[in-house]
């Protein structure tokens, strides 16, 4: 039979161990939404009914010549440069939308 010293030591050790590992458990991760087109990897969802969110990536939104690129929101250490056509080319799209019909003045 265990003495009432021992049995005071391993019950403290039990309540002292199981509280360290109850606050030593971090809390489940879960990724914080981010607003889309920060990352060079997203593709951004088009406008609801816009034709050109058919294209799934960069080389088919390029290649359908009624479509232009969703700039790149996020860092760079150097600035987006257009290319004239819609994307850039230094920064990748980050989705795809139908151009915009120029204003006639």
């Amino acid at each position: 039979m265990l003495d009432l010293t021992k049995a005071a030591a391993l019950l403290a050790m039990f309540l002292l161990t199981g509280a360290t590992a109850r606050a030593e458990t971090p809390p489940p991760v879960h990724p914080p939404p981010h607003e889309c087109g920060y990352r060079p990897s997203d593709w951004c969802p088009s406008p609801e009914g816009d034709p050109c969110g058919r294209h799934a990536d960069e080389a088919a939104c390029r290649a359908d010549p009624q479509c232009i690129g969703m700039r790149y929101r996020g860092t760079s250490f150097v600035s987006c440069m257009p290319d004239g056509r819609g994307f850039w080319s230094n920064c990748p799209a980050v989705g795809c939308i139908t151009k915009p019909i120029p204003e006639v003045k």
